[in-house]
């Protein structure tokens, strides 16, 4: 007699993947409005329980904000990984495009998040932390190229001219929401011109 396939025993359901989750919350906030949604909606939503919400996430919040902070310790490895005494300039520019193009290419969502991060004022409320630590990467490295100190005037300056051009693409994109090596392209296109703008302030041939 030919044995019977096992039987899958009910138990419990496996349990739904940070991203799984991130997309169901991302999806019910924008339906039903952030301010509108709770964890248990949430946890409802992606068939977890609280327990496993918590494991991957510290609070609603940090659903959203999260994958921005994947992209900070993207941007710091790319920039530790530069080669010694390239342009720092082409450094940062690099590094916050390729990061940037990673970060969004691992995400079905990511300009979802950010429209949430950029429209919702709890999220804004909490958004200097984090572009802080997004710049805090750059003026460290650029401290260590010029043998300065990361609040020091160029690092700082570099670093918010740089914010300001990822940013102004990041608006653009929600108005056009074309495909994300469109984005991409655009965004080298700015850092570029933010760079040769800065260049200037790294020339050693000057009188």
């Amino acid at each position: 007699m030919s044995a019977q396939p096992a039987r899958r025993g009910r138990g419990r359901p496996h349990a739904a993947s940070r991203e799984v989750v991130e997309q169901a919350a991302i999806a019910l906030m924008q339906r039903d409005g952030y301010e509108n949604v709770t964890v248990d909606a949430i946890v409802s939503a992606a068939g977890i329980g609280r327990t496993t919400f918590f494991r991957y996430f510290r609070s609603k919040p940090g659903v959203i904000w999260y994958a921005f902070d994947d992209t900070i310790a993207r941007l710091s490895r790319e920039i530790d990984a530069a080669e010694p005494g390239a342009n720092p300039l082409d450094v940062v520019r690099a590094a916050v495009v390729v990061s940037t193009r990673d970060a969004i290419y691992d995400s079905d969502v990511w300009l979802e998040r950010f429209k949430l991060l950029d429209t919702v004022a709890e999220l804004r409320a909490e958004s200097y932390e984090h572009w802080e630590g997004w710049k805090r990467v750059i003026t460290g490295y650029l401290a260590g190229v010029l043998g300065g100190l990361p609040d020091s005037t160029v690092p700082m300056v570099v670093a918010g001219a740089f914010h300001g051009g990822f940013v102004a693409q990041l608006r653009g994109w929600l108005q056009v929401d074309d495909d994300r090596a469109a984005f991409v392209a655009r965004l080298d296109e700015s850092l570029r011109l933010v760079a040769s703008v800065l260049g200037p302030l790294f020339r050693t041939d000057a009188p």
